[in-house]
């Protein structure tokens, strides 16, 4: 097993902990999202890593006769992967949040209060 394999690894034995009170019905979906929230966490911390190892922000691409910079594609592979972990992760919020209240039997104060 390599590094990365662990440090996922790693990361799904901690969000497992953080969801482990689920019901039977949704714990395959959740099982599914937290090996990919891991992934995604530990493949945008290997991103970053490699961003503050560049010398230079910028790539010089040359077409024929013409020179063109822009942004390393880092960047966007970045933003990108931290887009889809912050994705993954409200998924989860949002299927436990979904468990919680119909796990309940009474209605929340603040939900009573608001409605």
């Amino acid at each position: 097993m390599d590094e990365r394999e662990k440090r996922i690894n790693k990361e799904i034995k901690r969000l497992k902990k953080l969801y482990k009170d689920i019901p039977d019905s949704k714990k395959e979906i959740i099982k599914e999202l937290i090996n990919k929230a891991s992934f995604l966490l530990i493949l945008s911390q290997d991103i970053e890593s490699s961003i503050k190892k560049l010398d230079n922000f910028v790539v010089v691409t040359v077409n024929a006769s013409q020179e063109f910079t822009k942004p390393n594609p880092l960047f966007k592979e970045y933003r990108d992967t931290v887009k889809s972990y912050q994705t993954v992760i409200k998924q989860l919020n949002d299927l436990v949040k979904g468990c919680e209240h119909s796990d309940r039997s009474e209605p929340d104060e603040l939900e009573a209060f608001i409605k």
